[in-house]
């Protein structure tokens, strides 16, 4: 028999990655890709070790209040995926309440 897997409220994992972040960790997370101009997306990336950076304006990037903006530590690069699309965090599947 399959054990269950753990879930987390969306929102509830995505204030976990501002508080892990700002104690200078690092979490995982794993999103799908979505590109509005081209509607296409779908593919998952995962992230094994990030960190919340500061989001832009939404007059800076259009819907910058739905997107979260991080940091891949691993690469260095930085970021951004749509909030909706997160799918796990920190092992814990993403639910959207």
């Amino acid at each position: 028999m399959l054990k269950e897997r753990q879930t987390i409220d969306l929102f509830q994992a995505i204030e976990e990655m501002k508080r892990i972040s700002l104690a200078g960790g690092t979490f995982s997370m794993k999103f799908r890709k979505w590109n509005r101009q081209t509607r296409k997306g779908g593919d998952i990336v995962t992230v094994n070790a990030a960190r919340v950076r500061p989001k832009a304006s939404d007059e800076e990037i259009a819907y910058s209040s739905y997107k979260l903006f991080f940091t891949d530590t691993e690469t260095g690069l930085a970021r951004v995926c749509w909030q909706p699309l997160i799918i796990e965090f920190n092992g814990y599947r993403t639910m959207l309440n």
